[in-house]
């Protein structure tokens, strides 16, 4: 009675390679996950950027027609969207709110008179895709910037 066990060497090399592979596989699915969420950051900085980039443009262009003196004024283009997504500009006396996609850029302003065309408000909301023309007006015995 021969009771040897043999040995079946292309059988542990399958195995082997059946392990090793889905070892693989696990790393690289976690590679996968960590690059995406980097990319969905960096995509979300990238909007954060454009969109502190609109606010500075108003707040500068609210400092160049106050710093004017009066009947100074300035025409600036909103961008249609920023990075695809729909965006909204709050300008009030103490500076330049951008909402986009959850997330606030701000951008301060010293106190500032601000008004729209067709009322004495405290906030204006400028909206995407449109000329707004900002001038500075006498009220009284200051001046004001209204944004038409």
């Amino acid at each position: 009675m021969d009771l040897s066990i043999t040995v079946d060497e292309l059988a542990t090399v399958n195995i082997d390679f059946v392990i090793s592979m889905f070892i693989l596989l696990v790393i690289l699915g976690s590679v996968l996950s960590i690059a995406g969420g980097r990319l969905e950051t960096v995509e979300k900085a990238e909007e954060m950027i454009q969109a502190r980039s609109v606010s500075e443009k108003v707040a500068s262009a609210i400092e160049e027609v106050y710093s004017g003196g009066e009947g100074h004024q300035v025409e600036i283009e909103m961008p249609l969207d920023i990075k695809g997504s729909y965006y909204q500009v709050n300008v009030n006396q103490s500076g330049v709110l951008v909402e986009v996609g959850g997330w606030d850029a701000y951008s301060y302003s010293f106190q500032k008179k601000i008004s729209s065309y067709n009322s004495n408000q405290s906030e204006v909301t400028l909206l995407p895709n449109r000329t707004y023309t900002f001038r500075n007006v006498k009220d009284g015995y200051s001046n004001k910037v209204v944004i038409f």
